[in-house]
């Protein structure tokens, strides 16, 4: 299933987004093991885990700042 099916299935209703650059409390990088991004958020835990499920989508950036000057107008 594609990403955007899984949104549409849903319902935007029912879909938030966190932006990693604005809550990531720590990014490091070493050549042997990679990115690691620590990060917080608002979301409760639960028994099961966060009340939501969250997942790691990585978008294009450019595309992004053009979907969103465009829906705006800018």
């Amino acid at each position: 299933m594609k990403m955007s099916e899984l949104i549409l299935a849903i319902g935007d209703d029912n879909v938030e987004f966190q932006n990693l650059d604005q809550c990531a409390t720590d990014l490091r990088y070493t050549a042997k093991s990679g990115t690691h991004i620590t990060f917080g958020t608002q979301r409760p835990i639960t028994p099961n885990g966060t009340d939501k499920l969250g997942l790691v989508i990585w978008l294009d950036r450019e595309a992004v700042k053009a979907a969103i000057a465009k829906a705006t107008g800018q």
